[in-house]
C-alpha cells in the first residue's frame, strides 16, 4: 500500500521554499520586535544599568554610557509609537509564522485560506517593518554624532585616524536603512508572491484534488 501524499508535498518546490523562508524570517523578526517592544517599557532601568555596568563595548565604560544615553534620549520621545509599531509587527510576524507553518503542514486546513492569510500578513509585516526601520534610522542619526564625539577621546582615534570617524554617522544610518530594505523588501516580495495568480492556481488545484480524494 502506497503512503498518502501530504498536501504540502503536492505543492511546487518554489512555494514550499518560499513558505519556509517566511517561517524563518517571521520567527526572527517577530522575536526581536517583541523583545524591543518589551524593553521600551524599561528605559529607565537600562539607563541606570548603562551607568553602572563594568562591561564596555569600545573599551571605555564612560563612552559606552554616553552612547547609551544618546540612544535612550532618541527613543524616549517615540516610546509609545514605537512600542505600538513593534507590537503590531510581532503580531503580523506571528500570523506569517502560523500561515507559513500551515502551508507546510496543513493538517486538514484549506491551503487557499492559509495562502490568503500568508500573503496579507506578509505585506502588513513589510509595511510595519518599514515604519520600524524609519524610527530606527532616526535613532541611528541621533546616535552617530555622539558616537563620533565620544570616540575622539580614545587614543587610537587621535591625529589623522580621527578623519575616519567622519563616515561613522553615515555608516550607522546606512546600516539601519539597509537592514530595513532587506527585511521589509523580502516580506513584500513574499507577500506578493503568495498573492500571485500562479500560487493561487497551484493551491486551488491541490485543494480540489484533496476534496476529490475525500469524496
Amino acid at each position: 500500500m502506497s503512503r498518502p501524499v501530504s498536501p504540502s508535498q503536492g505543492l511546487p518546490r518554489g512555494i514550499r521554499f518560499a513558505a519556509f523562508v517566511c517561517l524563518v524570517l517571521s520567527a526572527f523578526t517577530g522575536f526581536f520586535a517583541l523583545s524591543e517592544s518589551m524593553g521600551l517599557s524599561r528605559l529607565s532601568e537600562f539607563r541606570e544599568a548603562s551607568g553602572s555596568s563594568n562591561f564596555s563595548i569600545v573599551g571605555d565604560p564612560s563612552i559606552d554610557a554616553r552612547i547609551a544615553d544618546a540612544q535612550l534620549a532618541a527613543l524616549e520621545p517615540m516610546r509609545e509609537s514605537r512600542a505600538l509599531t513593534l507590537g503590531a509587527l510581532s503580531v503580523a510576524c506571528a500570523l506569517v509564522f502560523v500561515a507559513a507553518g500551515r502551508m507546510l503542514r496543513p493538517d486538514g486546513l484549506p491551503l487557499e485560506r492559509m495562502r490568503r492569510m500568508l500573503g496579507g500578513a506578509a505585506i502588513t509585516a513589510a509595511l510595519l517593518r518599514t515604519i520600524d526601520g524609519a524610527q530606527g534610522a532616526v535613532v541611528a542619526r541621533r546616535m552617530g554624532p555622539v558616537m563620533v564625539e565620544a570616540m575622539r577621546t580614545l587614543p587610537e582615534f587621535q591625529g589623522p585616524a580621527a578623519d575616519h570617524l567622519q563616515v561613522m554617522p553615515w555608516l550607522v544610518s546606512a546600516s539601519a536603512v539597509g537592514l530595513t530594505a532587506l527585511v521589509a523588501g523580502t516580506f513584500a516580495l513574499l507577500g506578493q508572491y503568495f498573492r500571485s495568480e500562479h500560487v493561487r492556481q497551484a493551491v486551488s488545484l491541490l485543494d480540489g484534488d484533496l476534496a476529490e480524494e475525500e469524496d
